[in-house]
């Protein structure tokens, strides 16, 4: 029977996870009266911006009127980029406001998730109290997993680490700075070059002895405003998607795209010419791998995070660690890097350990790459939902109308395709991902298509684009506005109540 298709009424509602995805897909089902149950493994929620994960000095790169959820903006008071406690904070605020704090359980390990033993349709979700040890079971009509592509962090494994330790060498992860004190008078290694490598070596420069970078590669930066105009105009609005050939784009833009396809060279071009020398991307050190337009999603980044390496106050070393050394760091060219705190700025992996080997065999590729139609369900596993695996940057707008999505879905209001051709979709836009993008994603490949992934998600609910109230010009550099995707429940309502009455 294809995901989406039940004769079951679905009440019960699972959700793993108290981030971002968790905190939104709770939200709504809570407002159409369905018994919602969070599980959340650690003593708070905000996922990433939970305290215990924020390292000193974390920013939102998003300005706050974007990385808000549609009916709970950011308090005025914060500032444009707001810090991560302040984040934290916004996210405590709509969880209270929405009754959502009210069905987290913190401190709960899920430790598998099974078919329900009375062959029922669900789900049985194995739990344990972190607090107290004891095991527990309950069973769900519908399980949504929201623990993100953020959710363990991602520590390479190198040999001879255990001999820098001996030494009274520090490895840690970049979420695991939580006391900046542990830099102090030492010489920080920070392995990475993401926005979290380079915040964390900028704000080791005030205290340590001396920092350094390792970095296999230099991805894209773009600068904070290009000529006085914020960035926010190209690179949260519609203008720059179209620069990016999609399968569902319509006659001018694939005109674009294989008549016209010099201009669209021409354009990457220019805006490499333009950040690189905003930024300084063009010196030896400092020049990226990839084109630009390869390298989505770009990372906004303050000007100065750059100038240091390029003062020379933050050395800048290109190349792979091999191994620890007694002393450091040893690179594949064979360069050896004093350290005595290393900082693994290396990212996060996905867990899904507690599903069943079917499940995982099902979810994704050989690559790793997840198989979820919108980004969202996997035809082969039904009544399961993963909301989160799809977006970079307004993650929180992308969950909250994947949420809405859900709800429907489950409700049958959404028409899915037949298995076959929710298969073919799902393998259409990995392709269009694996072409377009020099970096792997943990979820899905929805940007630098927030937009198209947006529209796509309101088409299956019967509604237009939600910006579609805008003129042309304002309809391409209007930065994406979370408050156009209010009330969408209420307005699928009444769009089917429309249809049905002509």
């Amino acid at each position: 029977m294809p995901a989406g298709v039940y004769t079951v009424i679905t009440k019960k509602v699972g959700i793993i996870g108290a981030g971002v995805a968790g905190l939104a897909t709770a939200k709504v089902f809570l407002s159409q009266g369905y018994a919602v149950t969070v599980f959340e493994r650690v003593g708070t929620l905000g996922g990433v911006w939970s305290p215990t994960r924020c390292y000193p000095g974390v920013r939102l790169q998003t300005k706050r009127q974007h990385y808000a959820f549609s009916d709970f903006p950011m308090p005025p008071h914060y500032p444009e980029f707001p810090t991560g406690r302040q984040v934290y904070e916004y996210l405590r605020a709509y969880a209270a406001r929405f009754g959502v704090d009210r069905v987290i359980r913190f401190r709960t390990e899920v430790r598998s998730v099974v078919p329900r033993p009375d062959g029922l349709p669900g789900w049985r979700v194995q739990l344990c109290d972190l607090a107290t040890g004891d095991e527990a079971a309950s069973d769900f009509d519908l399980v949504i997993v929201c623990n993100g592509v953020f959710c363990e962090p991602h520590i390479p494994s190198l040999p001879c680490r255990d001999k820098f330790e001996a030494r009274g060498g520090i490895v840690l992860h970049s979420s695991q700075v939580s006391d900046p004190a542990i830099l102090n008078g030492r010489d920080v290694v920070v392995v990475g070059f993401g926005k979290s490598a380079l915040d964390l070596a900028e704000a080791s420069l005030a205290t340590a002895r001396s920092t350094a970078v390792v970095c296999r590669r230099v991805p894209w930066k773009v600068p904070h405003r290009i000529a006085g105009v914020n960035i926010k105009h190209f690179i949260l609005t519609r203008f720059t998607e179209i620069w990016f050939p999609h399968p569902d784009m319509g006659w001018s833009r694939r005109v674009l795209h294989t008549w016209l396809s010099p201009v669209v060279d021409l354009y990457w071009r220019t805006a490499e010419f333009i950040v690189g020398h905003k930024l300084g991307l063009f010196s030896p050190e400092l020049r990226p791998d990839m084109p630009l337009r390869s390298s989505a999603p770009c990372i906004t980044l303050a000007v100065d995070n750059l100038k240091s390496i390029r003062d020379g106050d933050i050395l800048l070393h290109r190349g792979s660690v091999v191994r620890y050394t007694a002393d450091g760091l040893e690179l594949d060219g064979g360069k050896r890097i004093a350290a005595q705190v290393v900082v693994l700025a290396t990212g996060y992996r996905r867990e899904l350990q507690f599903l069943g080997e079917r499940q995982r065999s099902v979810l994704s590729d050989p690559s790793g790459a997840m198989l979820l139609y919108r980004a969202l369900i996997n035809p082969d596993i039904p009544r399961m939902a993963f909301n989160g695996y799809n977006g970079v940057g307004i993650c929180q707008l992308t969950a909250e109308v994947g949420a809405t999505w859900l709800v429907n879905w489950i409700e049958g209001v959404v028409h899915l395709p037949s298995r076959a051709g929710m298969i073919d979709i799902i393998h259409r836009e990995l392709k269009l991902r694996e072409h377009l993008l020099s970096t792997k994603i943990g979820g899905i490949y929805v940007t630098p298509f927030t937009y198209g992934y947006l529209d796509q998600l309101l088409h299956d609910l019967g509604l237009p684009p939600a910006d579609r109230h805008r003129r042309l010009f304002k309809w391409l550099f209007t930065p994406l506005d979370p408050a156009d995707y209010r009330d969408l429940v209420a307005r699928v309502r009444i769009a089917a109540e429309i249809r049905s009455s002509n």
